[in-house]
């Protein structure tokens, strides 16, 4: 069983993302808070495979909730939820604390990938299959151009701003590479592109 905490508001947005969750085929347990209180009573109580983060709950310090949630509850991914537009020209340290963005003008499919991302199924490859399959053959022009911008360290703004793509949009793009990849971390990404050999857009 996984374990989701939303924090967010108004609660028709909460309910949204529940409902979404639910129809996924793994099976979730979700608890949804609207404030800094029972969010932080919640956690004392639960471990959380997934924290859902608005960026703007009221009474809370986000970055600082996000950096305590790292420190205390390593394993738990952080899915930071914004109501507002991509701003890619400004610099906001909680895009590369989380390990996802989303926003209002994501799509369901978004949401779906994010979760399966972030709360995988725990498969793995065979080794017969393992032993000849290339993982990033499966990737396509733009996920390796992203790929090997996140390798070189680029945060998710600065890649949608080389790009001229919406954050977003980039997000979506690293979230499609870790599941493809099945991993979890920019640690991960290169040791799987050390393995298998990084292929490089001309």
């Amino acid at each position: 069983m996984n374990f989701i905490l939303i924090a967010h508001e108004p609660s028709v947005m909460r309910c949204g993302l529940s409902q979404i969750i639910s129809m996924l085929p793994a099976p979730f347990t979700v608890l949804m808070v609207e404030s800094n209180a029972e969010m932080t009573g919640a956690m004392q109580q639960q471990l959380f495979d997934l924290l859902i983060l608005s960026r703007h709950l009221p009474g809370i310090d986000t970055l600082s909730m996000m950096q305590e949630t790292r420190r205390k509850h390593a394993d738990t991914k952080i899915l930071l939820y914004s109501s507002q537009e991509d701003k890619t020209r400004i610099v906001d340290p909680l895009l590369d604390s989380a390990d996802a963005y989303l926003c209002n003008h994501s799509t369901e499919e978004d949401i779906r990938m994010a979760m399966s991302v972030l709360i995988p199924e725990r498969q793995k490859l065979s080794s017969l299959r393992a032993a000849y399959f290339n993982p990033l053959e499966q990737l396509s022009a733009r996920e390796i151009e992203v790929m090997n911008l996140l390798a070189q360290g680029l945060p998710l703004l600065k890649i949608a701003a080389r790009m001229e793509l919406q954050l977003s949009t980039v997000s979506t793009y690293k979230i499609r590479i870790f599941k493809k990849l099945e991993i979890n971390s920019i640690v991960e990404l290169l040791d799987k592109m050390n393995t298998f050999g990084a292929r490089k857009l001309a």
